[in-house]
């Protein structure tokens, strides 16, 4: 009999880890760095630096909520030519939460503290988002118990010295991920970071703050992403996004990777950005060409900075249509989506339903492969017109509405 209660007790303990093990895996976390700061005041007078800038660390959810999360091990990558610690903070090993570090008030309450903090962790070299970092900071987060939900929470803010006299003054900072996901290329994640719950299940924590580093500088984000999607369409690979907030923004470039790696990029179509605006905008670009690729939006501002999306990655199957145009109704711009065998320059020319030429772009260069051509229609009464192009190779004859 008590051969048979041990046999029990083994299977118990083994269905209840691996139930565990399935809740845990079943549950994705995303962290981020938020929030920048540059205070442009020299913090002791003495130089060499010029300011001081903050960000803050934060994590949530992507569905549903872990509870009793009790320890999170973690860290960022910062640039050493534009930022520096504070004078008189230990560069390695510090168990006590180090004076730069502050945290969240309320979890503070909670029990949890800063601990085992080495901000020189690492030096490491690595390039993302067309940055390149040299320094790693880590520790581990713990002491308390909280529940972890979708909503963002701060668990503790950073202050490093600025060292640069331009925007951004504390240069960039990058978060990595505790496992391989789209936001992480596989063979980079930190396998070191982790969250995980009293019962002792670890959960998957994607970055955020990866491929899109954060600048750290005063004011606001130049763009603000609030959705980035890549799926197959009838048509090929189709990129849609939305802003949330725009300042001072200029351009958005779609980039593709075709061997799916990450690392050859290529630009293959820009679309004008808003400016400045704190209403939803949305865009689109079609890539007739698709196959197996990645896609990345490179956002570029007014002062020739950019930002970068996270990186999607799609199989889609190229169709045979030659043109498409979007969006149908047309309001202020006109995208002319082509696929061509061969290089050629033609005039595009929009007709209104009197048979009259409306409008002109003249020297059209179609690339062999996929093009998106953008015509600016917003002058153009709403109506019915007709897209024509002057060379028969790159055969163009379709109609198109305008609303206003």
């Amino acid at each position: 009999m008590k051969r048979m209660l041990h046999i029990y007790k083994v299977v118990a303990v083994v269905f209840l880890l691996s139930v565990k093990a399935i809740s845990s895996s079943a549950q994705v976390c995303e962290w981020r760095l938020a929030n920048p700061v540059y205070n442009p005041v020299d913090p002791d007078g003495a130089g060499p630096a010029t300011g001081t800038v903050s960000f803050t660390l934060q994590v949530h959810t992507t569905s549903g909520t872990i509870t009793q999360v009790s320890g999170i091990s973690v860290g960022w990558c910062w640039q050493t030519a534009n930022a520096m610690l504070p004078t008189g903070i230990n560069c390695g090993l510090s168990v006590p939460p180090p004076s730069n570090v502050t945290v969240n008030p309320v979890l503070a309450g909670l029990g949890f503290t800063y601990n085992n903090v080495d901000q020189c962790s690492g030096t490491v070299n690595f390039s993302t988002g067309g940055e390149t970092f040299n320094r790693r900071s880590s520790g581990s987060f713990d002491g308390g118990v909280f529940d972890l939900s979708t909503t963002w929470v701060d668990l503790f803010t950073v202050t490093l010295w600025s060292l640069g006299s331009s925007a951004p003054h504390g240069g960039y900072v990058a978060l990595n991920s505790s496992g391989v996901s789209p936001n992480v290329p596989a063979g980079i994640a930190f396998g070191s970071y982790a969250l995980s719950d009293v019962p002792g299940g670890e959960y998957v924590v994607n970055s955020l703050t990866y491929t899109s580093p954060l600048p750290l500088v005063t004011g606001p984000v130049p763009v603000t992403f609030s959705r980035y999607d890549v799926k197959c369409s009838d048509r090929g690979t189709a990129l849609t996004w939305s802003t949330s907030v725009e300042y001072n923004s200029n351009y958005f470039e779609v980039e593709k990777s075709a061997n799916g790696s990450g690392t050859d990029w290529k630009a293959i179509g820009r679309t004008p950005a808003a400016g400045s605006s704190a209403i939803q905008q949305n865009y689109q670009y079609l890539d007739l060409e698709a196959g197996a690729a990645a896609y990345r939006i490179r956002q570029v501002d007014l002062n020739g900075r950019a930002t970068y999306t996270d990186i999607k990655r799609s199989s889609c199957e190229a169709k045979s249509i030659n043109v498409l145009l979007y969006p149908i109704p047309a309001k202020d711009r006109l995208t002319v989506a082509i696929r061509s065998s061969r290089a050629a320059r033609t005039n595009l020319n929009v007709i209104d339903a009197t048979g009259r030429i409306v409008l002109r772009q003249s020297n059209t260069i179609i690339n062999a492969g996929s093009n998106n051509v953008l015509l600016d229609v917003h002058t153009l009464p709403a109506g019915e017109y007709i897209l024509v192009s002057s060379d028969p190779s790159v055969y163009i004859n379709q109609k198109f509405v305008i609303a206003r």
